[in-house]
């Protein structure tokens, strides 16, 4: 296998796919194009964790089986189908099925891509080099978002459209770039099973039979359920302090630099602080984050979330990946890391549904507060339970 080309067109996808120059006036969009407020966005979120619940586990099953590269290709070109409609839509029904169609889209990539990643570099004995590239490629998705959320923030105030157009394009040449991957060796699983059989008994093997993955699938999914909702707040906070739409993409640029930072040094860390005391140091951030941004909203609430919403999920996705990626093996990695993101939308669903009412009553500062409530109760649940999990483990060695 051609291990560098396949390693520079997986880069050609991940700018492509990160090029989402209407990310940062998203929510302006629903409100100046399509007459939808926050919490009708909210809700339209949740149809798309939805959607992908529907098609996470079954996508990473079919990537599993198929070849990845043309289920990722599948992914960004249904993807790229989504925003189409979002381009042309002029009711809530319409967004709301836009947003389903891209949470198929995104269920087909989300697993496989980091499953192709990691097993181009198991093909030539590189596995090692996973954390750091793993980091290196969520920092160039980030950086890639902070490029085009400025150009998308500028253009914006022109024709509300050229975003999604633009962002249409980037997608059409990621998927290109996907389908020119070589497929990299891996052993394959017997079909002797039902295919649901097989995607349950996936399922029950990363969530019960094996307790370091469950917890690191329980925890993504309590914290990115949370820094996703951080995200999607910025843009009704600016609005609350009045800031000129203009100014959206920068803001939210800088985030996404810092969380590309963030990414990219993650594995410095190695060695130097422990899985546990990390994932509470990051738990700690992100309530305090919460808490002091709906404090007095103002500029200083801008800086915290931007630190929120993407350097908490740059600094903790690398780690929780490698976990799972060390503990499974090729012929189920993409079904478990689909588990993974399955876990995370099946949370965000009544999360967003209950942060959406907030900010319907209490506006964005209600949403934090929440949000800093909902992180401190599942923190203090699975700090109890990983202590629990030490003490047996202590327990049993001892006899």
């Amino acid at each position: 296998m051609r291990i560098q080309r396949n390693l520079r067109l997986i880069d050609a996808y991940t700018l492509g796919t990160n090029m989402i120059f209407v990310l940062p006036v998203l929510v302006p969009y629903y409100h100046d194009r399509i007459g939808v407020d926050f919490h009708g966005f909210m809700v339209g979120e949740a149809a798309f964790a939805a959607a992908a619940i529907l098609c996470d586990v079954p996508a990473g099953w079919l990537a599993d089986m198929w070849q990845r590269r043309h289920v990722e290709a599948l992914g960004i070109f249904t993807e790229l189908a989504g925003f189409a409609i979002l381009l042309f839509a002029r009711s809530f029904a319409d967004a709301v099925t836009a947003q389903a169609v891209i949470g198929v889209g995104i269920s087909l990539c989300t697993g496989t891509n980091t499953a192709i990643l990691y097993d181009s570099l198991l093909s030539v004995d590189r596995q090692r080099e996973y954390r750091r590239r793993e980091g290196r490629r969520l920092a160039m998705g980030f950086y890639t978002m902070a490029v085009a959320g400025v150009i998308g923030g500028f253009i914006y105030p022109l024709d509300h459209r050229l975003p999604l157009i633009l962002t249409i394009a980037a997608f059409a040449v990621a998927g290109v770039a996907t389908l020119l991957l070589d497929e990299p060796l891996r052993r394959k699983p017997p079909r002797v099973r039902h295919p649901l059989k097989d995607i349950f008994a996936t399922i029950k093997y990363a969530l019960h039979d094996h307790a370091g993955i469950g917890f690191a699938i329980m925890s993504a999914a309590a914290l990115f359920s949370a820094t996703k909702i951080v995200m999607w707040t910025q843009q009704p906070y600016f609005m609350l302090l009045h800031v000129p739409e203009k100014w959206y993409g920068v803001l939210m640029a800088v985030g996404f630099l810092l969380g590309g930072a963030a990414s990219h040094a993650s594995h410095l860390l190695d060695g130097k602080i422990g899985a546990p005391r990390a994932l509470a140091l990051i738990w700690a951030a992100a309530i305090l984050v919460c808490v002091c941004a709906a404090w007095q909203p103002g500029w200083h609430g801008i800086a915290l979330l931007m630190l929120g919403g993407t350097c908490i999920f740059g600094m903790a996705s690398p780690r929780i990946n490698e976990v799972i990626n060390d503990h499974v093996d090729s012929a189920r990695r993409a079904t478990v890391l689909s588990t993974q993101s399955l876990m995370v939308r099946t949370v965000f669903i009544p999360l967003s549904a209950v942060m959406g009412g907030l900010s319907k009553h209490w506006g964005v500062t209600g949403t934090l507060l929440g949000l800093a409530l909902w992180l401190g109760v599942t923190g203090g649940f699975l700090g109890l339970l990983a202590l629990r999990q030490r003490k047996k483990q202590a327990a049993s060695q001892a006899v």
